[in-house]
């Protein structure tokens, strides 16, 4: 798989988390589009260039799941 696919697939995977957490597309899609405090002010969808990245978008969303503030 190349980088661009590996980003791809990231980007998918947790935009899909992210809409389970918001239970709506288009929150969803709008929260991965703006820069987060949490991420250095950088978009979530932005960090999914790297495993490491996603690693960090996935972490804020399951804070945001249950309940956690970030």
């Amino acid at each position: 798989m190349t980088a661009d696919h590996e980003t791809e697939f990231r980007g998918r995977a947790v935009q899909a988390l992210a809409e389970d957490v918001f239970e709506n597309r288009a929150i969803a899609l709008d929260w991965l589009a703006r820069p987060n405090a949490a991420l250095g002010d950088v978009t979530p969808l932005s960090c999914c260039a790297t495993e490491a990245g996603a690693q960090q978008v996935r972490r804020i969303l399951r804070t945001l799941e249950f309940g956690g503030v970030v």
